[in-house]
């Protein structure tokens, strides 16, 4: 059943094209994260959504019910929405049980037991409803703002970047908690990001806007592996873009012969007109897509042992970089083919590597061809 229908939607501000005949879709019950870079409508989204803004053609539509367009307006605090800001937006003047309450039904508030499950819903003690909002950590006000939002169980949440304000280290955790509290809850939530990461982690759907339009949805794993276009490609992780010739869903390339995946996989570019016969067997330029953890590299001395990769090459690298992060390591290396251009491997523990070694380039899976937008390029790219 579907909760959250936007069809249509534009909205401009002066001369500024926010939003651009956007259509979005949520089923019941489901986490989708819209992202996109700074300015490109996502939030414009959000507020016409949430009652805040009017389109200026379009509708939405929750639960079945218009709420936004042409016909109708419906205001804010009869949408059946919850809301978090970046900043909690808490009343400052009220406690943490006065900032609860506020939002509760009559019959809630003389219950009693509303309460209490919206703290044990978020991990808070009873003993913090006695502290005002600055009183308390980052983490623990978003919290606070998220139960609040849920307190008259709503149909919709909507958040807006409510982590980003909070510390490297405690993002992820409450990220996981608001998470399992609102599946919990079993509402519809849209989360609107900028951080890719947070995006492809938080959510069941994630759709990609850009100069205010939508350009990709789709699972998590989809839009990563599988991006539409080079910008996505960027925009969603590091990777490695290559020029190639492509025929037969297979791209020869710098890397060697590297099979293709996604929808251009046999024509990445069927617009451009007949394809012209080479010495490749009627081939067509494309660039292609790797990400950093297909690319695997192995000191040169012991690369002949064997590997279980999808592709063997014969590629050499020089190291030039070995980055730490903890968790993994990115390792930036320079081919030694043409002019060298560089290439960034990503691997899950520390490595043996140093800069100055000599490795083999090795590619795993597949690649993706998109539709050319710089065939000029002869060197891959790295975005990151």
């Amino acid at each position: 059943m579907t909760e959250l229908q936007v069809t249509a939607l534009s909205k401009s501000f002066s001369r500024t094209r926010a939003l651009d005949a956007v259509d979005l879709r949520l089923e019941k019950g489901s986490s989708t994260a819209l992202v996109g870079p700074s300015g490109c409508g996502k939030t414009t989204l959000l507020r016409i959504v949430a009652g805040f803004e009017r389109p200026d053609s379009g509708e939405v539509s929750i639960g079945g019910r218009a709420v936004s367009g042409t016909a109708a307006n419906v205001a804010p605090e009869r949408r059946s929405i919850g809301y978090v800001a970046q900043e909690g937006a808490l009343f400052p003047h009220l406690s943490v049980r006065d900032n609860l309450e506020f939002a509760l039904s009559r019959r809630d508030r003389r219950a009693g037991s509303r309460l209490a499950q919206l703290l044990d819903l978020v991990s808070l003690e009873t003993t913090l409803l006695q502290r005002f909002p600055h009183q308390l950590s980052g983490g623990q006000q978003q919290r606070v703002a998220l139960a609040r939002a849920l307190a008259r169980r709503p149909r919709l949440v909507l958040l807006d970047e409510p982590f980003a304000a909070l510390d490297a280290g405690l993002r992820s955790g409450i990220r996981d908690l608001v998470s399992s509290a609102l599946t919990a809850e079993g509402v519809t939530t849209l989360l609107v990001t900028h951080d890719q990461e947070e995006a492809l982690s938080f959510a069941d759907l994630v759709v990609v806007m850009r100069d205010g339009r939508i350009t990709q949805s789709g699972t998590p794993d989809h839009v990563y592996a599988r991006p539409l276009d080079e910008w996505t490609a960027g925009f969603l992780g590091d990777a490695v873009v290559l020029s190639a010739d492509v025929a037969s869903g297979v791209a020869d390339c710098l890397l060697g012969r590297i099979p293709l995946t996604g929808p251009y996989r046999d024509d990445p570019d069927p617009d451009s007109g007949p394809r012209t016969e080479s010495a490749r067997g009627g081939s067509r330029p494309a660039r292609i897509l790797l990400r950093p953890e297909q690319i695997l590299l192995t000191p040169a001395a012991i690369a002949g042992g064997g590997s279980a990769a999808f592709v063997p090459s014969q590629a050499l690298a020089t190291v030039l970089g070995v980055s730490y992060f903890g968790h993994h390591t990115v390792i930036t290396a320079s081919l030694q083919t043409g002019s060298g251009p560089a290439i960034r491997s990503r691997v899950p523990a520390r490595s043996s590597i140093a800069v100055g070694d000599t490795v083999t380039v090795t590619v795993t899976g597949n690649a993706v061809a998109f539709r050319d937008e710089a065939l000029d390029v002869a060197a891959p790219t790295i975005i990151g």
